[in-house]
């Protein structure tokens, strides 16, 4: 099956699975291998084969044991010209600690 833009996310998620059991199969590993080689719990791999949705960063981990990061951060590259693209960076807010606020004091239990 294609996977494209306008796919329901749960037909991509099972697909995306299905994938990625072929995977493991054809690398010979269990599924409680590939969590080991993953860091992930064999769980957290049987949901990700079932097509259910995990973590962004654990499917990462999966695909790395794949060796599939690259391929995966060459189709996300949005810049003709390859350079790696600029991470957006959150303001930081200034903290400005009054005088006038109480003073934080250690908590008793009360013994």
């Amino acid at each position: 099956m294609k996977i494209k833009n306008s796919t329901n996310i749960d037909v991509v998620l099972n697909e995306i699975g299905a994938r990625l059991t072929q995977q493991r199969v054809h690398a010979k590993l269990t599924q409680a291998g590939l969590a080991k080689k993953a860091s992930v719990s064999k769980r957290t791999v049987e949901r990700i084969e079932a097509g259910s949705s995990v973590q962004f960063s654990t499917m990462l981990q999966v695909l790395r044991v794949f060796k599939l990061l690259e391929p995966f951060g060459l189709a996300l590259n949005a810049e003709k010209s390859g350079a790696p693209a600029k991470k957006a960076t959150k303001p930081v807010k200034a903290v400005n600690k009054s005088s006038d606020e109480p003073s934080k004091k250690s908590h008793s239990w009360g013994y």
